[in-house]
């Protein structure tokens, strides 16, 4: 999968590492990065020499890593840095109105992030550790596409697979498509398919967990942590910054997209000759007062310690495809209400920016 793929490069004249973030670029020894880095005092004291990853205090703000400086600031800063900018006829996102909209949002935390050149444009307590809830199956179903796994294979779903919240009401051993384990998975958020889709890949549960923390660790992710493959465990904890990363991640696989974004589908216990509908827990997709908005990717998580999370990809249905969003957020108080403060987030991102072409 490219986008796990990592390099590394050599700061010149040290024995230092800077390992790659989310996006994989091949960079030589004399890399331009490398360079402004080893010239900028205020850069050595943002981010770690060796790691390349914001140091925590510092004015790295919402900042992962060095390349999130990059893409989010070094690239207007320094032509040398243009890789890490947008594309020629790519919409940049540009503020032309003043309104705030904290006060009208209630969550714990969120952000709002412009899709196509990942330029963060609000944010509030983007770096509070926080329970995921759900939202974990984006990773669980990340680590299973990366194996491969047939999507015609069959697997099935046993009562151990049972961790309480969200299920499949099936007996235990009945079979299910591996696709099919995949949209109850990601449409209607089952535990059970979860753990079963999981057990796909062949690997033991230790040994899926720690793949998905590994990929986490890849992702230079230092507050992102899974104990279990479902999200019910409160030990599944990552922040709002770093969550968008997770989701830019998950969601620029095609395959993801689809599951995400279906409102809903039936699927075929293989074992009892009957199909299950599943509607999508993202509301966004169906509900009629969310018809204005073109959903790309989406999830939802909820734990009674957590509150409502969700993650989503959204552009007008009418509108610039440039002025894609992606929006985290977290702890908000109801299901109606983490959707309606998603949509009154990207309402507010699209009246006060103007999305401004790249020439």
């Amino acid at each position: 999968m490219g986008i796990k793929d990592f390099f590394i490069c050599f700061f010149i004249g040290t024995a230092a590492v800077l390992p790659a973030a989310v996006f994989a670029r091949e960079v030589s020894a004399d890399d331009s990065l490398v360079l402004i880095y080893q010239s900028r005092p205020d850069l050595q004291k943002a981010f770690d020499r060796e790691t390349g990853l914001a140091i925590a205090g510092t004015n790295a703000g919402f900042l992962l890593d060095l390349e999130d400086w990059a893409i989010q600031y070094g690239w207007i800063e320094h032509p040398e840095l243009k890789s890490y900018g947008p594309e020629e006829g790519d919409g940049i996102p540009v503020r032309i109105k003043k309104e705030e909209i904290e006060s009208a949002i209630q969550a714990q935390a969120y952000l709002v992030m412009d899709r196509s050149t990942g330029k963060i444009l609000t944010v509030k307590n983007e770096n509070k550790v926080w329970p995921i809830a759900s939202l974990t199956k984006l990773m669980t179903a990340s680590v299973v596409l990366d194996h491969d796994v047939s999507m015609n294979k069959t697997a099935s779903v046993l009562h151990a697979d049972n961790v309480g919240g969200a299920r499949l009401y099936v007996n235990d051993g009945d079979e299910f498509t591996v696709q099919d384990l995949f949209y109850a998975t990601l449409v209607g958020s089952a535990n059970n398919a979860a753990n079963a889709l999981a057990r796909t890949t062949g690997l033991s549960r230790a040994d899926f967990i720690q793949e998905m923390n590994t990929y986490a660790q890849e992702l230079n992710l230092v507050h992102t942590h899974y104990v279990d493959p479902t999200g019910i465990e409160l030990g599944n904890i990552s922040t709002a910054r770093e969550m968008a990363r997770v989701a830019q991640m998950a969601f620029a696989q095609k395959d993801l997209q689809t599951f995400t974004t279906t409102a809903t589908k039936y699927i075929s216990d293989l074992s009892q000759g009957t199909t299950k509908k599943m509607t999508n827990t993202n509301w966004m997709l169906w509900k009629p007062e969310y018809d204005d908005l073109y959903v790309t990717g989406g999830k939802t998580g909820y734990l009674i310690e957590s509150g409502w999370n969700l993650v989503v990809s959204l552009r007008p249905m009418e509108g610039d495809p440039d002025k894609e969003l992606l929006i985290v957020l977290f702890g908000a108080d109801s299901r109606a209400d983490s959707f309606v403060n998603a949509n009154r987030l990207a309402d507010w991102a699209w009246e006060t920016h103007e999305w401004q072409k790249v020439q």
